[in-house]
């Protein structure tokens, strides 16, 4: 295999731009009840983290399709914008996620510190994976697979939402397991499109002990004292 066929992506660069936009109806899906329709009772920072999470994903769009239509250098400048998106995405959701802990009441606390937990650790996992996307810029097989990490993350905010919107009131079925199912089962069609790829197919089994980790942690982790102190705190700072 020569070397163009060995950085050539899988099933994902086939249609990389059909997936992106796949994730963005799953993301207007899922985000229509609490966010979409209601637009006017959303507030100041809330409309500033969907802006910022809008913006990377019409990054994520118009990216591999200027690697299509061979406009590296076009590509390489709209790549420079997410050093100033990524700090968009991450100080927003802070902002947001220590605005909705201030505001829970204590009946909510148990649920509201979960959130908090599932929302730090999608933005830590989104920053790692640009983080490692933006230290191997010139290694293109090894830096749009880091690139569609930053895509994945956003399948379980989005189909939690979903599934908690279509399922009966009442239901007993943890969202995440939706959410997370189908990112795995994602990661997997392309691990397995990619298997005989002699370079970059390692980054998705990366990202899937990564996602496979905080899966385990966001189980244990809210429910414990130290998280509970934090959570506690962190509300307390907006205050």
């Amino acid at each position: 295999m020569n070397g163009a066929a060995a950085r050539r992506p899988g099933l994902w660069g086939v249609g990389s731009v059909v997936w992106i936009w796949a994730l963005v109806a799953l993301v207007l899906a899922g985000f229509w009840k609490t966010y979409f329709s209601r637009l006017g009772l959303a507030d100041l920072v809330t409309h500033l983290h969907a802006a910022f999470m809008g913006a990377w994903m019409v990054m994520l769009i118009v990216q591999p399709w200027l690697v299509r239509t061979r406009r590296m250098a076009l590509h390489r400048q709209v790549g420079q914008i997410s050093y100033g998106l990524m700090p968009g995405v991450l100080l927003s959701a802070l902002w947001l996620s220590q605005l909705r802990m201030a505001a829970a009441p204590p009946q909510m606390f148990g649920l509201q510190s979960m959130l908090l937990y599932l929302g730090m650790a999608a933005t830590v996992m989104m920053a790692v994976f640009w983080g490692l996307a933006i230290r191997h810029r010139r290694d293109p097989a090894l830096h749009a697979r880091y690139m569609v990490g930053t895509a994945l993350v956003l399948i379980d905010p989005a189909m939690a939402r979903l599934m908690l919107a279509l399922l009966p009131e009442g239901a007993r079925f943890n969202p995440s397991w939706g959410g997370y199912g189908l990112t795995f089962a994602i990661l997997a069609l392309l691990m397995w499109s990619e298997r005989n790829a002699t370079h970059g197919r390692g980054v998705f089994r990366f990202i899937t002990a990564v996602l496979a980790v905080n899966f385990v942690l966001m189980h244990v982790v809210p429910g414990t004292q130290p998280w509970q102190e934090f959570a506690r705190w962190w509300g307390a700072l907006a205050a």
